[in-house]
């Protein structure tokens, strides 16, 4: 109704055509995160994580959900998605080259990582459920400064 304002269906589930498409991946491994948008940033095809119900019609593609790292090595009930990493400079590394991958392919419009903060039983987020930092500042400023690259769609 109002077509100064993008438009996005059900996220990363069952789209019709919209203003944007999005998925979501969870994929730990920045390797195999990596290989799922390497033909796209080749000129390729788009991954797509159910191709037998929704399919990529040429919006710009957002990456709406991703990351999900579990850290929260105090409370054993939590989850994340994937095997938590082992120290905190796994965790950073996995941070950084998930995002990195997605901010270097020029065929992606937009990301969001999940989650900034852990809600509840999700001890996913970079910061506790009080919202304090889940690690020094020097890991922050990491974590953060992955985040402000430039991203390829901007070149």
């Amino acid at each position: 109704m109002d077509q100064t304002r993008p438009v996005i269906d059900t996220s990363g589930n069952f789209h019709v055509v919209t203003d944007i498409y999005d998925i979501h991946n969870y994929k730990q491994d920045v390797e195999l995160f990596a290989k799922d948008f390497e033909p796209m940033a080749n000129g390729g095809d788009v991954f797509e994580t159910f191709p037998n119900r929704q399919q990529y019609s040429g919006q710009p593609y957002f990456i709406s959900e991703y990351g999900g790292i579990c850290w929260n090595p105090n409370d054993e009930n939590g989850w994340g998605y994937g095997d938590s990493p082992k120290s905190i400079e796994e965790y950073a590394e996995r941070y950084v080259g998930l995002a990195e991958v997605l901010l270097k392919n020029p065929s992606i419009c937009a990301l969001c990582y999940t989650q900034l903060y852990d809600v509840e039983q999700e001890q996913n987020g970079i910061y506790f459920y009080d919202r304090t930092p889940k690690f020094s500042a020097e890991v922050m400023s990491k974590l953060k400064s992955a985040m402000e690259q430039k991203a390829s769609i901007e070149e």
